[in-house]
């Protein structure tokens, strides 16, 4: 299931290059534009609140413009129920922020193993959720050495991948940043990312689960690629 994972996130590597370029993006035109504004004499704090707001609003304007152009593209597809993936996305938050929301306990490993099991009966003690993202994830965010880092949810993509009578597909990607850092990682926590695949029945049950999370090397690999795209063919 992890190469199909894999796979998926391969498949959606634009859409997931332009979710992180877009906050980047965001990031950078704040910073330069508090940074122009600290520079010149005359200028106030009033006056770089009001073009941080500015560059906010264009932000959400942009997003909300490409959810609506999303939304009108999966009504066109044939015998998609679109309460029903509205409904099933907000299963899928939850499933996402169960799986992560670790990073802010003082569970071990193996305590919060024995919660998702209890949980979900689609996990088993075989799924790979449990024996291998719990722990690579209360791992890499410290909770494992009793001085974690607690990550909150900043963006999340939920995109249908497949529709298969009465059952149907979620693939998401979603970006995860530090908001308290402990002693430990205070130099080194950065935001994290996570993919993750799920299933549902008509009535809203979940029949399967998995995710991963997406390493800084594999990250650093997209974005090279998405900045260096290969040249196009001549023609003829």
């Amino acid at each position: 299931m992890n190469e199909e994972i894999k796979d998926r996130l391969r498949q959606h590597a634009g859409k997931f290059l332009i979710g992180g370029t877009r906050a980047l993006l965001a990031l950078s035109a704040v910073t330069l534009g508090a940074s122009l504004l600290s520079g010149r004499p005359t200028a106030s704090d009033s006056q770089a609140e009001a073009v941080v707001q500015k560059l906010e609003g264009k932000l959400r304007d942009a997003r909300a413009k490409l959810a609506t152009q999303h939304a009108a593209l999966l009504a066109q597809l044939p015998g998609v129920d679109i309460e029903r993936v509205k409904r099933d996305r907000v299963t899928g938050r939850l499933l996402l922020l169960s799986l992560t929301g670790s990073s802010a306990s003082s569970r071990t490993v193996k305590g919060q193993q024995v919660l998702l099991d209890a949980r979900y009966r689609f996990l088993d003690h075989a799924s790979r959720v449990l024996t291998e993202f719990v722990p690579d994830w209360m791992t890499t965010t410290g909770t494992t050495k009793g001085a974690g880092t607690t990550y909150t949810l900043a963006d999340l993509d939920i995109d249908v991948s497949r529709v298969q009578g009465l059952n149907y597909s979620y693939t998401g990607v979603a970006r995860l940043d530090p908001v308290r850092i402990g002693p430990v990682q205070a130099s080194a926590a950065k935001s994290e990312f996570v993919v993750f695949a799920y299933s549902t029945s008509q009535d809203g049950a979940v029949k399967s689960l998995d995710a991963c999370r997406v390493s800084s090397k594999t990250r650093d690999a997209l974005a090279a690629a998405n900045e260096n795209p290969p040249s196009p063919e001549p023609a003829g």
